[in-house]
């Protein structure tokens, strides 16, 4: 048995390619108190959120504090800005859940220039149908993507794919602001 507060849990160093904006990441669970789950509290300072990605193994995400947003990416490829049909979902009330399935690309965080918190909750291992062998969960970030689209690029051509995609991204975040300020 092991118990935790998700408030004072331990603070992971956060890879800053996997999120715009300030974040902080409690780590609740993973390889140290877990054989199965990991389980995050995070908390997305001034309109933060991840870069685009997706997990091997489902992910949900229960709203902690503030408002914020998930943006599922319904094409193949975030690499082409073919981004254009994107699923928000809100997460407005303390207590939102929201389940995201294995290998979508999505992002999650703030909603626009707020603070927001969410705990995120994925299994560390799969069977792998392919192999039909259990392994661990692999995530692929924005830059993955990018690195395996375009092979190794200059630092400064990476920096703008990913700020293309960043624009695409904030207009979704915007507009979806815009929609339920007029409802």
């Amino acid at each position: 048995m092991f118990k935790q507060n998700i408030h004072n849990s331990q603070v992971k160093k956060v890879d800053p390619s996997y999120f715009r904006g300030e974040v902080i990441l409690h780590q609740v669970l993973g390889d140290e108190n877990s054989k199965e789950l990991e389980i995050y509290h995070v908390y997305f300072k001034n309109g933060a959120t991840t870069t685009v990605h997706y997990h091997e193994t489902d992910q949900v995400l229960i709203a902690t504090k503030g408002r914020g947003i998930v943006g599922i990416i319904n094409s193949n490829s975030i690499a082409d800005f073919d981004i254009e049909d994107i699923e928000t979902v809100p997460l407005n009330k303390e207590g939102d859940v929201v389940q995201i399935p294995a290998f979508k690309m999505h992002f999650h965080g703030a909603a626009s220039k707020e603070d927001f918190s969410h705990i995120a909750i994925r299994q560390m291992y799969f069977l792998d149908n392919s192999t039909n062998e259990i392994r661990r969960a692999e995530n692929k970030w924005e830059s993955d993507i990018i690195l395996e689209k375009y092979g190794t690029l200059d630092p400064s051509s990476r920096h703008e794919i990913a700020d293309k995609i960043e624009r695409v991204l904030q207009n979704v975040i915007t507009n979806n602001e815009e929609t339920k300020a007029s409802i």
